[in-house]
C-alpha cells in the first residue's frame, strides 16, 4: 500500500492514473484481513469515489477516509459502540461526511470506539477493544481509538473522529500520529452522536502535520500564508507540565529544548488558574448536556422513544452506572451546568489574557501525562481523569489544538500538544508544522 505518500502525494496519483482506485481498494481489503485483529473498524467497505464529486479535480478525488461510528454516512450503520444504536442506519450524510464526500474522498468505513464516546481507552465490550498497532500490548486510547489505530496501522491516510475533552488528541498521542481538534464550530456537528453540543467537534487523524494541513485547507477553502517572524511558544509549567511520567517528560521537554536551539522563543509561564477553573467545568457541562443533546439526536433521526431503551442496553457497566445514576437521582444540577458555562467564560479570559501577557503565538505541552495503557488495565477508574487531564482545557475553551508525535522510534508512543487562540487553525497548522520539521517528524 501507499501508506508512506502524503496525501497530496497519492491525491495526484489517482487523477494521473498512476494509482488505480479498483486496485487499491483491493489491497486495502486484503491489508485489513490482516490487521482485522486490530478491531480499529465496526463497519468496513471501501466505496468508489462520491458521485456528488466524481471530477479528478476536486480538493479530496479517491483520498480513502474512514469515520468514528458516531458519524453518520448514509446507507452505514451509526452504532457509536452502542447495542441500541446496532440497527440505526442513517439515510443522510452527516455534515463532515458530506463535506469530504463533495471533495471526492471515498468512504472506507466507520471506524471502532469507546461507547457512546464516554472513555478514553476503546475497550469496546461490544465489538471489541482496539488495539494499539505501535505495540499490541496496548490500549490505542479513546474515544476514537478505531480511527488513530486504522491510520497508525496504514489502512487510511486520514480519518476522522470526534473530540468532546480529547477524544481525537489522546489516541493520536496514543498511537504516535497527529490529532487536530480544530477550533469548536469551524466544521460542521450536524449528524453526529453527541455527547456536548458545546464541546463537540469533529476532528482528522493523519499521519503527518502536512496532511493533517492539506486536508483542513480543503475542508475550510483556506490558503493559509504564515508570516515569518520569530515564534514564542508559552510552557505552561504549574498545571500542563506537572505530574508526568518520566518518559513522557523527558520526550516533550527534549522536544522543546530542539525547539529553542533552532531559534523558537521558548516562555515559561503559570497556568494554576486554568487547572482550577477548569475543574468546575470537565464533569458539569457534558454530563448535564448529554441529557438534551443526545434525545434530541434520536427525535430528529426518528428513535426518540428508544432513548431509555438505548441506556438499558449500554454494554460498559461504569458507563452505565454513572448515565443511569444522573437519570435517576441528578448529581449534576442545572444550577451546576450555569456555574460550569459561567467558569467557560472566564476560562476564555485567563487563557486569552495569558497569550496577551506574554505575547504568545502558541503554547506547548504533553498531550497526555502518561503513555498508553496496557490492555489489562483499560478499565481501572483513574483513566479518564488521567487522560483528558491536559486536553480537556482546550476544549472547554472552544480552541484549536494539535498533538504531534515526540518519542524516540522503538519507544512507546508519547504526543506534544500545541493549542492557540479560538479561531486561529490555519496559523496554529502553519506553525506547527514548520515546528514538525525543525523536529525532524514526518
Amino acid at each position: 500500500m501507499s501508506s508512506q505518500l502524503s496525501i497530496e502525494q497519492l491525491i495526484s496519483g489517482f487523477r494521473s492514473g498512476q494509482h488505480c482506485p479498483e486496485l487499491w481498494r483491493q489491497t486495502l481489503c486484503e491489508r485489513h484481513a490482516q490487521l482485522h485483529h486490530l478491531n480499529s473498524f465496526i463497519t468496513f467497505g471501501p466505496t468508489a469515489p462520491s458521485a456528488e464529486s466524481t471530477g479528478r479535480g476536486a480538493g479530496l478525488y479517491g483520498l480513502p477516509v474512514s469515520f468514528k461510528d458516531n458519524i453518520n454516512v448514509s446507507g452505514m450503520p451509526t452504532t457509536a459502540g452502542t447495542p441500541g444504536l446496532a440497527d440505526y442506519v442513517p439515510q443522510s450524510d452527516s455534515g463532515i461526511v458530506r463535506r469530504f464526500k463533495q471533495l471526492g474522498a471515498q468512504v472506507v468505513g466507520k471506524n471502532n470506539m469507546h461507547e457512546l464516546s464516554f472513555g478514553v481507552t476503546s475497550a469496546n465490550h461490544a465489538h471489541g477493544a482496539v488495539i494499539n498497532p505501535v505495540d499490541q500490548r496496548y490500549s490505542a486510547g479513546g474515544s476514537s481509538g478505531g480511527c488513530a489505530a486504522a491510520v497508525a496501522a496504514g489502512l487510511v491516510s486520514c480519518a476522522v473522529g470526534t473530540d468532546t475533552g480529547g477524544s481525537v488528541r489522546i489516541p493520536a498521542a496514543f498511537c504516535g500520529i497527529v490529532g487536530f481538534r480544530p477550533s469548536t464550530g469551524l466544521y460542521p456537528a450536524d449528524g453526529i452522536v453527541p455527547v456536548s453540543q458545546t464541546k463537540d467537534t469533529p476532528g482528522l487523524l493523519t499521519r503527518t502535520v502536512e496532511d493533517c494541513q492539506f486536508v483542513h485547507a480543503q475542508l475550510t477553502a483556506n490558503c493559509y500564508q504564515a508570516e515569518d517572524r520569530p515564534l514564542r511558544v508559552g510552557i505552561p509549567e504549574r498545571f500542563l507540565w506537572s505530574d508526568l511520567e518520566d518518559n513522557v517528560h523527558h520526550a516533550c521537554r527534549a522536544a522543546i529544548d530542539t525547539l529553542a536551539d533552532r531559534g523558537v522563543s521558548i516562555v515559561p509561564v503559570d497556568d494554576s488558574l486554568i487547572g482550577e477553573i477548569n475543574e468546575g467545568i470537565q464533569f458539569p457541562l457534558p454530563i448535564f448536556e448529554f441529557f438534551i443533546d443526545f434525545p434530541r439526536f434520536l427525535m430528529k433521526a426518528g428513535r426518540g422513544e428508544q432513548f431509555l431503551d438505548i441506556i438499558g442496553q449500554i454494554r460498559d457497566p461504569a458507563i452505565k452506572r454513572i448515565l443511569t445514576a444522573q437519570l435517576e437521582s441528578p448529581a449534576i444540577s442545572y444550577t451546576d451546568y450555569v456555574q460550569a458555562l459561567m467558569s467557560k467564560l472566564r476560562l476564555e479570559k485567563v487563557y486569552r489574557a495569558l497569550f496577551e501577557q506574554h505575547q504568545l503565538d502558541l503554547i506547548a505541552y504533553p498531550t497526555v501525562t502518561c503513555s498508553a495503557p496496557l490492555l489489562s488495565d483499560c478499565s481501572a477508574e483513574s483513566n479518564f481523569e488521567t487522560f483528558v487531564r491536559n486536553t480537556d482545557p482546550a476544549s472547554n475553551l472552544a480552541a484549536p489544538s494539535i498533538s504531534i508525535p515526540v518519542a524516540a522510534a522503538g519507544a512507546l508512543p508519547v504526543g506534544l500538544s500545541f493549542d492557540a487562540l479560538a479561531g486561529q487553525d490555519d496559523f496554529l497548522l502553519a506553525k506547527v508544522r514548520h515546528l514538525s520539521h525543525l523536529l525532524n517528524i514526518g
